[in-house]
């Protein structure tokens, strides 16, 4: 079906929730369930071509999407390499000639650079799309996205769940959100249709599609993102200045393996949610301070109560897998 000049697949249910069907159970890109849920537009344009937006792509095409993926870039030789390594049919550096009616725009950027593009999408033609983002916190976007585009309703924010300390299209891969969490923030007036196709999107790759306000979001992330990548960074400069790294093997190379993300995508990130992160820093501290007691007092059951409860969650949690 066509919704406010937008291809809708048939099987999208659009109502009062906002809430399309393909969200109630994982997918599997490729498989049958997923073709179901495929995402019908003729086009969708991916505005950053590194590892999330090629794997979009990559993704995309593993699922079985028949549409034209376009990526656009500000260094023509990255979103070239995005199109030798098959993650984009056409390469451009230039927004305005990527635009076309009937599409999803994708912006998959550093998020203080999301801004610049909206301002950008401001001065084009009004033709209808729709845009969503693929930004780790969510606040500062949408408030954005109402103060930059004559028509907010058609953004919908996302955060797809899924990355790695690599970046780049060469290490872009069609499987990067399987079986992923995916979180999406629509505001109380954003277009059911709008809403309906980013859904379709992200289950089109497989992932499990929840909604929640973009505050909830940023809090929630803060603690199970944002809070565990400081960590690991100052675990790595404490290890450094006292000479622990010599001898450090697998066990510290797999708790810090995110310190090995990009510097300037998590100075954005943090910059960006710096409330919510100061908060669970400041929880994580008191937190610290318990287990500081716990040692100075010597007390053995209370420590072991300690791991017991942190080892029996953490293997709830795992089985999920």
């Amino acid at each position: 079906m066509v919704l406010a000049g937008r291809i809708v697949p048939d099987h999208v249910m659009i109502g009062s929730d906002h809430v399309s069907r393909c969200g109630e159970s994982d997918m599997v890109p490729g498989s049958a369930t997923a073709k179901q849920c495929m995402i019908d537009i003729e086009q969708i344009t991916i505005v950053g071509t590194g590892l999330i937006g090629g794997s979009i792509g990559l993704g995309l095409r593993a699922a079985g999407y028949k549409g034209r993926v376009v990526g656009v870039g500000r260094r023509r030789a990255t979103v070239e390499r995005a199109r030798q390594c098959g993650c984009i049919d056409a390469a451009l550096t230039n927004l305005d000639s990527a635009l076309e009616a009937d599409q999803l725009v994708i912006l998959a950027t550093p998020l203080r650079q999301i801004p610049l593009l909206l301002a950008k999408m401001q001065q084009l033609p009004q033709l209808e799309y729709t845009v969503t983002d693929v930004g780790s916190t969510k606040q500062q976007v949408c408030q954005e996205v109402r103060n930059i585009l004559p028509d907010p309703t058609i953004f919908v924010g996302s955060h797809p769940m899924a990355g790695g300390e690599q970046h780049g299209p060469e290490n872009a891969v069609a499987n990067l959100f399987e079986g992923k969490p995916c979180v999406i923030t629509p505001e109380d007036d954003t277009g059911s249709g709008a809403i309906a196709i980013v859904q379709t999107l992200w289950s089109t790759l497989g992932m499990r599609v929840t909604q929640m306000s973009p505050l909830q979001h940023d809090r929630q992330v803060a603690w199970i993102s944002h809070l565990p990548h400081a960590l690991a960074v100052l675990l790595i400069e404490l290890a450094s200045e006292e000479g622990g790294l010599d001898l450090a093997s697998s066990g510290f190379r797999d708790t810090t393996r995110i310190a090995s993300g990009d510097p300037d995508v998590w100075l954005d990130i943090f910059m960006t949610n710096k409330d919510a992160v100061i908060e669970a820093v400041d929880r994580y501290s008191g937190h610290l301070g318990q287990f500081r007691e716990l040692l100075q007092r010597g007390s053995e059951q209370g420590l072991l109560n300690l791991l017991n409860r942190a080892k029996a969650e953490r293997d709830r949690w795992v089985e999920q897998f």
